[in-house]
């Protein structure tokens, strides 16, 4: 990568230490020097800094012989001027992680707590002879319905042809809807919460069902119960 040899006439130039044409060419290369001009902004504290000394400091008689700029005088300048370029950064910094603090906090309590009493269990009734028994509690949310399932293999039971189970929904015109699968071994219980963006009224019943497509436990959504909800 080729350096740039104005990068470092920044603070010459601020403070007029350049000459007529080294000014010039200066000037007509920041005009096309984004990176130069970033470096130029950065260091413009220092005439303040100027304005803000003694006058008595630099007077002197007419007659006198003009005092050489101390060498120390321009990287004091330099270290103060990034020592506030430093601030300015952390304070936009600090407003930044403010800022997203609120956003985050906006965030959270954009969905309110849900009240109310805890939905009853209905057990899941049998289709077929199995071992498998469940639970199930519905839940009207916003979003939809959410489904609290218990599933359990009763001990003893005779293995069946699957080990994995899946629970579906029916809507009223008779779409299944996928809301999860689980594997299950004798004397294991299952529980888990799935959701449906289907909503109480619309929910005709839930079944499980074997990988093969056997639905072996269902639960119906009362007519009256969904009528009632409308």
């Amino acid at each position: 990568m080729t350096a740039d040899t104005y990068a470092g006439l920044d603070a010459a130039y601020l403070l007029g230490a350049l000459d007529a044409d080294e000014r010039l060419a200066y000037e007509e290369h920041l005009a096309t020097c984004s990176s130069c001009q970033v470096s130029l902004a950065d260091i413009s504290a220092i005439p303040p800094l100027l304005a803000g000394l003694d006058e008595s400091a630099c007077a002197s008689p007419i007659d006198a012989i003009p005092m050489p700029v101390p060498d120390t005088m321009l990287p004091r300048l330099l270290q103060a001027a990034a020592t506030e370029r430093a601030r300015n950064r952390w304070l936009t910094v600090g407003l930044g992680l403010l800022a997203a603090a609120c956003a985050i906090a906006l965030i959270v309590i954009v969905e309110p707590a849900t009240s109310g009493p805890t939905p009853a269990s209905r057990a899941m009734t049998p289709l077929v002879a199995t071992p498998i028994e469940a639970t199930i509690a519905l839940q009207p949310r916003s979003w939809g319905t959410e489904v609290d399932l218990t599933c359990w293999y009763r001990g003893g039971g005779t293995e069946p042809a699957t080990d994995r189970y899946m629970l579906v929904a029916h809507s009223a015109d008779g779409t299944t809807y996928d809301l999860g699968n689980w594997r299950l071994a004798p004397s294991q219980t299952v529980t888990f919460t799935s959701g449906t963006a289907l909503s109480y009224t619309q929910i005709k019943d839930l079944q499980i069902t074997q990988a093969d497509g056997l639905a072996i436990l269902s639960l119906a959504v009362p007519r009256l119960a969904r009528t009632a909800d409308r």
